[in-house]
C-alpha cells in the first residue's frame, strides 16, 4: 500500500489499465471542428502550449509508448494489459505483468515514469541503465561496476533486447530490487560576504588543510582560480564523456563558489573556503542538449570515493524528485555519514513552486539541505520547499545566496559570455556550495568535529527571515561568522516528531531531548522559547531557562502532544530558540497531526477463481488526497469524507475487471467489499466479422475533486468486464470507451489490413455494468484514406486521440504501421471527436528514424456518411494555420511580434509539428531594410521598439535533411505594414501553398502540362488576393521561368510544363493582396517527375 497526499497545485491521480471498452450513446453529427477551451488572448507568450513531436519510449518490459504534447498511446504486446496513472505532472504506464513485482517492491517505480524517462532522454538512448541490489537471482543481467555504497551493481540492457529479456528477468526477480540508474540534474562578489566569510578569513581561517569534494560535471583545471587547489580528480561517467573537462560548466561554477581563490578577478570572486583542497568527482556529463545529466550509479561511486578519500565536506548541487521510501542515493548519504563522519551538503532543488518539493538526496536524514535566497534575503520562487514527503520533517534546513551568483566559467563549456573568466548562474546549486564552504571553514577550526557537529553549528547560528515560512528556510540564512563566535550549539539540530495518527491519545505525546553544548570557559544560562504559528498545547517546553556548564552539556525536553489542537490538523512547525548574550540558537521542529481518519478493510473478490493482480484507489472528493493499494485484502488509512473508489483486477486467465463507485461516504472504520462477480462483459460487434481488436480502453474519471481520479483498462474487448457499484448519478463522473479494430493476417499481424474501425463513446454521471454495442454499416462513418510517401522506403503510422469533453489527456489509438504509399478504409463510430497525428519514418526496430509528423484538427465524423482524406501529399509549405486556434501564427502585442512558425503543412492542410529528425528553421524580422532580429528556430518574441506604422519584412525558412527528398528547402517572406496594437492582434497575413495532382510517391509524370492549383491560408483581416505570380525551376532554383496563372472566381491555378526527363520541380509564388501585403514562397524540390 502507498499513501500519497496531494499538494496545493492539485496533483493529478490517474490510474489507467490496458483492456477495452465501455460506453454507449448515439453517433453525433459531423464532421465538425470541436471548440477549443477558452483561453485569454492576453496570456503571456511563456504560458503558451507548443505542439511537441511524437517520441517513442521503450519500457523495461519491451513495450513501446508513443508520447506527443502530454498525450500517450501504448503499442501493446499481445495479451498484456496496462495500468496508467499520474502523480503531479508525471504519467506512469505499467504493464500488467510488472504489477506483481511492483507490489513486492522488486522494481523501481521510476522505470515506468514515462514523463521523467522522456525528460531525461531515455528515448534517445540505445541502452537502459539499471542498478541491481542483488544480481545473484537476476538472470540476463551482467554486473558492469560494483556499487559498494549500496551493496549493489550497475548494469544495463540494450533497448533492442528489452522485449526478449523481459520474460527471463521477470521470472528470476525474486530477491533484491532493480532500480533505474536515473538521471539527476544539477539543480559571488555579494553572496560570499553576505554569508559572513570575510570575518572568518580575518580570524585566520580560509579552509586550509581541509579536504572538500565537489561531485558535479567536473572542473576547468586551467582556470586561474583553481591553480594548486585540486588535490585529486576522477571521472565516473567515462561511459558518456571520456574527457575530464567540464563541458557543462556547472561543476566549475560550483567549485569556484566553494573554494575558488578569485585569482582571475583580483580576489573579487573568491569562494567561501579559498584555502581548501579540492577533490573533484565528475558524476555529470553534458547530455544531448538537455544540460548536465548525473547518473545515479556515478553519484554512488563518487559519494564513496569522496568519503574514503578523506573529504570532510561533500557538495551535491544535484538532485531529482524525492520519492516515497529511501532511494539508493539517500541510503548511501546516510550510511557514509555514519561511517566516515562526512557532511554531505545538498541543494534542495529548483521545483519550489509547490510544497513538498525538496529533491533527493537533500531529503536524506543526514544531508544538510540548502534553499536559495537572493541577495536581499528573499526566498527564490523556485527554491525547493518542505516538508519532506511521508514524515513531514523540516527540509530545507538552511538557506544561502543562490541567485545571480558570479563565479568561475569553464572554458570548455558552451555558456555565455564566451571567452570570459566568470559567469552568473542561479539556483539552489549555487546556494549549496556557500554552505559547504562555510562547513570547511568550521572544519579547519575544529579538526575533530564530525558531520553532526558541523551541521549543528551551521543551523544553530543561522538567521531566520520573518518573511519566509519555516518550510522554505528551515533554521534560516547561513551566517558562518556567527557560527564561529557563538559558543553554543544544539543536538539534534532539527527535531522531527513525525506523523501522529487520529484519534489522538496518550501514545501521541512524544518528548524529544535537545542537548546544548557550551564551548565557552564560563557557564551560560539560555532563555528558551518556542516560536511558530502553533495550536495551543501542541508543543510544550520543559523549562524556560537552561544553564549549560562551561565546556559541558545540558538538555531540555521538547514535547509534541497532538491530543491538543482542537479542530486544527495538518503539518505544524516552528523553532526552539535559545538565547543569551551573543547567543541565538535556532532548532526547527515539525509534527503532522492527522485529521479524523478511519481504517478501511479492503476486500476485493475476483470475478472468477483465477488468481489476479489488483489495484484499488480511494480518492477524497473534498481534498484530493488518495490512497492506492496493490492487494485484494488490505487495510487502508484514510481521512473521513466522501470518496470515489476505483478498482481493477487482471486475472491469470487473461481477463480484466474494472469496478467503480463514484461516491461513497467513509465516516467510521469499515469494510469495503468490491465484488468482481457483479461485473458483466464488454461486447462490441462490427459489420466486418473478420475484424479483431488491436487495442482499446475503458476509462472512468472523476473530475469533481481538487484533482482528477481515474482508472482505465486496455486489451481485448471480449476479456473486459465492468461493474458500477455506486449511486445512479454522480456529478463529475465521466466514462469513456475507445477501441481500434482491424483485420489480422494468418500470423495475427494487422499491418496489411485493408480497413480499421475507430470506435469511441463517453457518458457522464455514471460508470457502466457491462456494455453491448452491435454496429451496422449505418452506424459508422466511412473514410477513404490515402497516405503518400515523401521518402524512399517510408513507413507511416497514424495515431488517433479521442476528444472527450472534460478530459485533457486521453490515451491514443495507434493504427497499424503501413508501408508507404498506402490506402485504407477507416471507419469511425461513437459520439467522440478525434484528433490525429501521422508520422513518416524509415527503417524498423532500433533502426527506425522518424522523418516528419503531421496533425489534424479535432473532427467528428457523422454516422452513415462517406469522407475522403489525403495525408502527406505535397507540396509541403509553411502554413498560416495555428497549432492552437487561440494563438495566431503571427501576432502583435503592443510593440512585440509573437511568431509561432514551427513547421509546414501538406497539400490537404495537415499542419506539421516540430520535426524530430532535423528540420532546421531560421527566421528574421526587418523594419524597412534594417534587421531587427534574426534567430534559429520558429518561435520568437521580438520587440520592435517603435509604435509607429512601419513596413516590415518577415522571413522564415527551413531545410530538411536526407532521406527526405521533397521540400528540402522552403522559404517564405512576408512584407506588410504594422503599428502598435493595444491588445494581442493577429497580423493580416496570407500563406500560399501548392496542390498539384501527385501519385502516392508524390510524383507526377514527365512530359506535358500540369495544373498546379494554389491554396491560401489566412489570418483574420487579410486582404483579398489581388495578384498572383508563379515561377518554376528544374535545377533546384538555379534558374527560374515564369509559369502562366489562370484566375477564375477567386481560384488561381498555375500551368507548369513538365520536361521529358526525370527530376524535381521547384516552385515559387509571389502573391499580393488588396491591403498591400505581399507573400513570396519558394519550395525547392516541391515534387518529383518520373
Amino acid at each position: 500500500m502507498r499513501i500519497r497526499r496531494s499538494t496545493p497545485h492539485g496533483a493529478l491521480a490517474l490510474v489507467t489499465v490496458a483492456g477495452l471498452l465501455i460506453g454507449g450513446g448515439p453517433a453525433s453529427a459531423g464532421p465538425t471542428p470541436l471548440a477549443p477551451a477558452a483561453t485569454s488572448a492576453e496570456a503571456p507568450a511563456v504560458a503558451e502550449p507548443t505542439r511537441q513531436p511524437t517520441r517513442t519510449l521503450t519500457l523495461i518490459t519491451g513495450d513501446r509508448i508513443e508520447s506527443s504534447s502530454g498525450r500517450i498511446a501504448v503499442i501493446p504486446r499481445h495479451g498484456v494489459q496496462f495500468l496508467r496513472y499520474q502523480h503531479g505532472d508525471d504519467q506512469y504506464v505499467v504493464p500488467s505483468d510488472a504489477l506483481g513485482l511492483l507490489r513486492q517492491d522488486r522494481l523501481d517505480e521510476r522505470l515506468f515514469n514515462v514523463t521523467q524517462l522522456l525528460a531525461d532522454g531515455f528515448d534517445r538512448r540505445g541502452e537502459l541503465p539499471l542498478i541491481a541490489s542483488d544480481l545473484t537471482g537476476m538472470r540476463g543481467l551482467t554486473a558492469q561496476r560494483r556499487l559498494a555504497s549500496v551493496d549493489g551493481f550497475a548494469t544495463e540492457i540494450q533497448v533492442a533486447d528489452l522485449a526478449r529479456n523481459w520474460p527471463t528477468l521477470r521470472g528470476s526477480l525474486r530477491t533484491g530490487k532493480l532500480w533505474l540508474d536515473g538521471i539527476r540534474k544539477p539543480a559571488l562578489d555579494v553572496s560570499v560576504p553576505a554569508s559572513g566569510a570575510p570575518a572568518v578569513w580575518a580570524a585566520g581561517y580560509d579552509g586550509s588543510g581541509v579536504t572538500v569534494a565537489v561531485l558535479d560535471s567536473g572542473i576547468d583545471n586551467t582556470h586561474p582560480d583553481f591553480v594548486g587547489r585540486v588535490l585529486a580528480q576522477r571521472n565516473f561517467v567515462t561511459d558518456y564523456e571520456t574527457t575530464d573537462d567540464d563541458l557543462a560548466g556547472h561543476g566549475t561554477h560550483v567549485a569556484s563558489i566553494l573554494a575558488g581563490t578569485g585569482a582571475a578577478s583580483g580576489g573579487r570572486y573568491r569562494g567561501m573556503a579559498p584555502g581548501a583542497n579540492l577533490l573533484v568527482g565528475k558524476v555529470c556529463f553534458s547530455y544531448q542538449g538537455l544540460g548536465a545529466a548525473c547518473p545515479d550509479s556515478a553519484i554512488l561511486e563518487g559519494l564513496r570515493w569522496a568519503a574514503e578519500s578523506g573529504a570532510r565536506v561533500v557538495n551535491l548541487s544535484l538532485g531529482a524528485d524525492d520519492q516515497p521510501g529511501i532511494d539508493p542515493i539517500e541510503a548511501a548519504v546516510n550510511d557514509l555519514t555514519a561511517r566516515y563522519g562526512t557532511l554531505f551538503v545538498a541543494a534542495a532543488g529548483n521545483s519550489g513552486w509547490v510544497p513538498q518539493s525538496v529533491g533527493s538526496p537533500a531529503s536524506a536524514d543526514a544531508a544538510l539541505a540548502v534553499g536559495n535566497v537572493d541577495k536581499t534575503g528573499a526566498r527564490s520562487w523556485d527554491s525547493g520547499q518542505g516538508p519532506r514527503l511521508e514524515d513531514y520533517a523540516v527540509k530545507p534546513e538552511i538557506t544561502a545566496p543562490g541567485t545571480a551568483i558570479t563565479a568561475a566559467r569553464s572554458a570548455t563549456a558552451d555558456v555565455a559570455p564566451a571567452g570570459e573568466q566568470y559567469v552568473s548562474f542561479s539556483g539552489t546549486s549555487m546556494a549549496s556550495p556557500h554552505v559547504a564552504g562555510a562547513a570547511a571553514l568550521l572544519a579547519q577550526a575544529h579538526p575533530d568535529w564530525r558531520a553532526g557537529q558541523l551541521k549543528s553549528a551551521l543551523m544553530g547560528s543561522a538567521r531566520p527571515s520573518a518573511t519566509i515560512e519555516l518550510f522554505g528556510q528551515g533554521a534560516g540564512q547561513l551566517d558562518v561568522a556567527r557560527a564561529f563566535t557563538q559558543p553554543v550549539a544544539a543536538d539534534p539540530p532539527v527535531v522531527n516528531f513525525g506523523f501522529r495518527s487520529y484519534p489522538h491519545d496518550a501514545q501521541d505525546v512524544i518528548s524529544r531531548p535537545v542537548t546544548y553544548r557550551n564551548d565557552a570557559d564560563a557557564p551560560i544560562t539560555l532563555r528558551l522559547a518556542v516560536t511558530g504559528d502553533l495550536p495551543a498545547g501542541v508543543i510544550t517546553l520543559e523549562s524556560g531557562t537552561l544553564t549549560v556548564p562551561a565546556h559541558g552539556q545540558a538538555s531540555v525536553r521538547l514535547t509534541a502532544d497532538t491530543r491538543a489542537g482542537g479542530a486544527a490538523y495538518g503539518t505544524f512547525g516552528g523553532r526552539l530558540v535559545a538565547t543569551a548574550d551573543g547567543v541565538s540558537v535556532q532548532t526547527p521542529f515539525s509534527v503532522f497531526r492527522e485529521q479524523p481518519s478511519a481504517d478501511v478493510q479492503l476486500k476485493v473478490t475476483a470475478r472468477t477463481d483465477a488468481p489476479q493482480e489488483v489495484v484499488t484507489q480511494l480518492g477524497n472528493l473534498a481534498t484530493g488526497e488518495f490512497v492506492v493499494s496493490y492487494d485484494s485484502a488490505d487495510t487502508l488509512r484514510v481521512p473521513m469524507g466522501d470518496y470515489v473508489v476505483l478498482s481493477m483486477g487482471i486475472s491469470a486467465d487473461g481477463t480484466g475487471t474494472v469496478l467503480a463507485n463514484g461516491r461513497m461516504t467513509i465516516d467510521r472504520s469499515t469494510t469495503l467489499a468490491l465484488d468482481g462477480r457483479r461485473a458483466r462483459p464488454v461486447d462490441i460487434r462490427l459489420p466486418d466479422r473478420d475484424a479483431a481488436p488491436v487495442i482499446g480502453e475503458v476509462e472512468v474519471q472523476h473530475t469533481g475533486a481538487p484533482q482528477l481520479f481515474a482508472m482505465s483498462l486496455t486489451g481485448d474487448p471480449g476479456s473486459i468486464y465492468t461493474a458500477d457499484l455506486g449511486p445512479e448519478k454522480v456529478a463529475g463522473l465521466i466514462t469513456s470507451v475507445t477501441a481500434l479494430f482491424a483485420r489480422p493476417d494468418r500470423s495475427g499481424d494487422f499491418t496489411a489490413s485493408p480497413y480499421t474501425y475507430q470506435t469511441g463513446w463517453y457518458q457522464t454521471g455514471s460508470f457502466v455494468t457491462g456494455f453491448t454495442r452491435h454496429l451496422g454499416r449505418r452506424d459508422v462513418a466511412e473514410v477513404s484514406t490515402s497516405y503518400a510517401a515523401a521518402a524512399v522506403g517510408g513507413v507511416g503510422t497514424r495515431v488517433n486521440y479521442p476528444v472527450i469533453p472534460g478530459v485533457d489527456y486521453p490515451d491514443g489509438l495507434v493504427l497499424p504501421r503501413t508501408t508507404l504509399p498506402a490506402q485504407r478504409t477507416e471507419y469511425y463510430a461513437g459520439n467522440l471527436g478525434w484528433e490525429s497525428t501521422f508520422e513518416e519514418g524509415v527503417g524498423a526496430g532500433a533502426d527506425y528514424r522518424r522523418l516528419s509528423e503531421l496533425t489534424a484538427q479535432r473532427t467528428e465524423y457523422r454516422a452513415g456518411k462517406d469522407y475522403i482524406e489525403r495525408w502527406n501529399y505535397g507540396v509541403f509549405t509553411t502554413p498560416m494555420t495555428p497549432a492552437f486556434p487561440e494563438y495566431p501564427v503571427v501576432e502583435r502585442r503592443g510593440n512585440e511580434f509573437l511568431l509561432r512558425l514551427d513547421g509546414y503543412a501538406d497539400a490537404a492542410g495537415h499542419r506539421g509539428s516540430a520535426d524530430p529528425a532535423g528540420l532546421t528553421g531560421k527566421l528574421a524580422l526587418y523594419r524597412g531594410d534594417t534587421l531587427v532580429e534574426e534567430r534559429a528556430g520558429a518561435y520568437a518574441g521580438i520587440d520592435v521598439g517603435e509604435p509607429g506604422r512601419s513596413r516590415y519584412r518577415l522571413s522564415y525558412g527551413f531545410t530538411q535533411p536526407a532521406p527526405t527528398r521533397l521540400s528540402t528547402r522552403v522559404e517564405t517572406v512576408w512584407e506588410f505594414d504594422s503599428a502598435y496594437t493595444a491588445t494581442g492582434t493577429a497580423l493580416p497575413l496570407t500563406a500560399v501553398g501548392f496542390a498539384p495532382r501527385l501519385d502516392g510517391t508524390n510524383t507526377a509524370k514527365k512530359h506535358g502540362l500540369a495544373a498546379v492549383p494554389l491554396t491560401f491560408t489566412r489570418q483574420a483581416g487579410a486582404g483579398k488576393i489581388a495578384k498572383v505570380e508563379v515561377e518554376v525551376s528544374y535545377d533546384d532554383g538555379a534558374h527560374w521561368a515564369k509559369a502562366p496563372v489562370l484566375s477564375l472566381l477567386g481560384s488561381h491555378t498555375a500551368v507548369v510544363g513538365h520536361p521529358g526527363r526525370a527530376g524535381f520541380v521547384s516552385l515559387r509564388a509571389r502573391v499580393a493582396d488588396s491591403a498591400g501585403a505581399v507573400v513570396t514562397t519558394t519550395v525547392i524540390r516541391a515534387y518529383e517527375l518520373r
